[in-house]
């Protein structure tokens, strides 16, 4: 099986469709070089991790616009690629504010 095979097929369709997904994020929202370098690589890992979250919210979205199992992968991933890089920096951000809060806690005794 060669490289193009796989990046054609299951995860490798996710890597792809992530990866793809998290660089139109990363252009609609450039901020320089490195930010897009973390984006793009924490949404083509979210793509890959997290896109069976994807498929129902996809369906949920879609509202009965039936999409072929097939492309349904592709699509998720994407999908992931683009907002996984959000859903990680909610999750980052709330667990920076919980050790600000703790931190300001512990030195205000």
């Amino acid at each position: 099986m060669t490289m193009l095979e796989w990046l054609a097929q299951g995860k490798g369709e996710l890597l792809t469709a992530g990866f793809l997904g998290s660089v139109v994020a990363a252009a609609m929202e450039w901020t320089g070089v490195f930010p897009a370098v973390r984006k793009i690589l924490v949404g083509t890992i979210s793509a890959v991790y997290l896109s069976p979250l994807g498929l129902p919210f996809l369906e949920w979205v879609l509202n009965g616009i039936s999409v072929p199992r097939e492309s349904a992968a592709g699509m998720s991933g994407f999908l992931m690629g683009v907002t996984g890089i959000v859903v990680i920096e909610i999750i980052l951000k709330a667990f920076r504010i919980k050790r600000d809060d703790l931190n300001q806690k512990i030195g205000g005794q």
